[in-house]
C-alpha cells in the first residue's frame, strides 16, 4: 500500500491552465498506523474460525508533509505570480450618447490565502486534482449582466425595442430589430426612456449613403467603346430619410413587425427592365459633350444617333455633366432667359433650365461649335432627330451626359 502511493502529486487547475506539484517537493509521505491497529484487533489465535468468514475493513492512510515547503510551492505557481486581470462589474448606461451595456470582466485575480488553504485541504484529503474556480479561489465581479439591477433596466429598454422592420433597398435587405433600436434609446430629463428620432435618422442616412444612387458616381460603358466614370446627377434611387424616420419611429412605438421599401423622393425610370444590372437599364439617352454626339437606346437597341451642339464653354454656359432624366415633354413652347425668348417645337427638360430641343436657327452641329458658339446650356439637336426622339422617349428616361 505504501509502495502504491509513494509518488503522490496534485494537479492545480486555474483559469489559465494546469500545474502539478510533486509530493516529493514538500516531503509528502503516507503512514498506515491504522493497519497495525487492525492487525491487533484481528485476534490471530481465532484463525480457524476466520477461515470460514470474511471481514472487510476500510483504512485511510495518514499523510504527513512539510507545510512550509508546500506553501512555498503553492506561491510559486504561475496563477499566483503572473500579472493578474482584476474583475470588473457589468454596467448599463443610457445617456445622450445612447445605450451602452458593458459585460462584466471575470479576470484571473486569485485570493492567495484561499489558494493556500484549498491546496492544503486537498492534500489532507488525498485529492489529486484541485479546481481553483470551484473552490472560490478567484475574485469575482459583484454585478453581472444577469444581476437584477441590470436585468430590470434591460427589461425596460426591451419594452421599447420590440419592433422589427426589414427594408428592401432595391434588392438589398437591411434589418432593423432589437439590437439596433437599443442603440437609439435615450433618457430624458425626467429619467424616462425613449427612442431618439435623431439617432434613427442618422442610421437611416447611413443606409441611404450606402444604397442611394442619386448624386453618386457611376461607371458606364460608353458608346465610344470604353468605360468612363460618370459625374453625380439627379437620377436614380434617393431615400427620403426624414419621412422614413417618421415612419420608422411610428413602427417602433407600435411594436410593428413589417417588411417594406423605404420612402423614396426619387426612383429610377418606371419602365426599367428588372433584368438590368443597374438603375440605368437598357433605355437611355447618352450625350458625349466632348464629342458633341447623342445616342438614344431603346430596350437595348440603338434607336437614333445624331450630332448636337451643347452649351458654350467660353461664356461659362457649359452643359452640366451627370446622370439626369427627362422631366417633361412640351410642344410649341417658348424658352425664356435673361436675354432671349426663343420658340421651339419640341422641348424635353433634363435638369433645371437645360433640355433637349430643336434649333431651326442652327445649321452646324457637332465639332467645336460648342466651345465659342454653342447654346446657353441646352442640347441643340437637328430638327428631324429631335422630333423622332420626342415621340419615342418617355418622361423619366435616364439622360447620361459626360465630357
Amino acid at each position: 500500500m505504501e509502495e502504491s502511493l509513494k509518488d503522490y502529486e496534485i494537479t492545480v487547475v486555474s483559469v489559465d491552465g494546469e500545474e502539478v506539484i510533486q509530493g516529493s517537493a514538500f516531503d509528502f509521505e503516507y503512514e498506515y498506523t491504522s493497519v497495525e491497529e487492525l492487525k491487533k484487533e484481528e485476534q490471530g489465535w481465532q484463525w480457524p474460525l476466520k477461515m470460514f468468514r470474511k471481514t472487510d475493513y476500510q483504512v485511510s492512510p495518514d499523510a504527513k508533509w512539510n507545510q512550509a515547503k508546500l506553501d512555498e510551492k503553492v506561491n510559486q505557481l504561475l496563477c499566483m505570480t503572473q500579472e493578474m486581470t482584476a474583475p470588473k462589474d457589468a454596467s448599463l448606461t443610457i445617456n445622450e450618447d445612447g445605450f451602452h451595456l458593458t459585460e462584466e470582466v471575470v479576470g484571473n485575480t486569485v485570493k492567495k490565502d484561499k489558494v493556500e488553504e484549498a491546496v492544503t485541504k486537498a492534500v489532507t484529503s488525498g485529492e489529486t486534482k484541485l479546481i481553483l474556480d470551484e473552490e472560490g479561489c478567484y475574485e469575482k465581479p459583484q454585478v453581472t449582466v444577469n444581476s437584477p439591477e441590470i436585468q430590470d433596466q434591460l427589461k425596460k429598454v426591451d419594452e421599447l425595442c420590440n419592433a422589427e422592420v426589414v427594408y428592401d433597398f432595391h434588392g438589398n435587405e437591411e434589418k432593423i430589430g432589437k439590437d439596433q433600436i437599443r442603440k437609439w434609446v435615450r433618457k430624458d430629463d425626467n429619467g424616462e426612456l425613449y427612442v431618439s428620432w435623431e439617432a434613427a435618422y442618422d442610421y437611416l442616412d447611413s443606409l441611404a449613403d450606402k444604397y442611394d444612387t442619386v448624386n453618386s458616381y457611376r461607371t458606364f460603358q460608353s458608346s465610344r467603346g470604353y468605360e468612363i466614370t460618370l459625374e453625380p446627377g439627379s437620377y436614380g434611387w434617393g431615400t427620403d430619410v426624414s419621412e422614413e424616420t417618421d415612419l420608422l419611429i411610428d413602427d417602433i412605438k407600435n411594436h410593428r413587425v413589417t417588411s417594406r421599401q423605404p420612402a423614396y423622393y426619387m426612383t429610377p425610370y418606371d419602365y426599367l427592365d428588372p433584368n438590368s444590372p443597374d438603375d440605368i437599364g437598357f433605355t437611355y439617352i447618352e450625350i458625349d459633350l466632348s464629342g458633341q454626339y447623342l445616342w438614344y437606346y431603346k430596350d437595348g437597341s440603338l434607336f437614333l444617333s445624331t450630332p448636337i451642339t451643347s452649351g458654350t464653354m467660353s461664356t461659362g454656359h457649359g452643359t452640366p455633366a451627370g446622370v439626369y432624366y427627362i422631366h417633361n415633354r412640351l410642344q410649341n413652347t417658348i424658352l425664356v432667359g435673361d436675354d432671349y425668348r426663343q420658340p421651339v417645337d419640341f422641348w424635353m427638360q433634363v435638369v433645371g433650365g437645360v433640355g433637349i430641343h430643336d434649333s431651326k436657327w442652327r445649321y452646324n452641329y457637332g465639332g467645336t461649335e460648342y466651345l465659342n458658339n454653342g447654346s446657353h446650356g441646352c442640347i441643340n439637336t437637328p430638327y428631324d432627330a429631335v422630333k423622332s426622339l420626342f415621340w419615342n422617349v418617355e418622361v423619366g428616361t435616364p439622360v447620361i451626359m459626360y465630357y
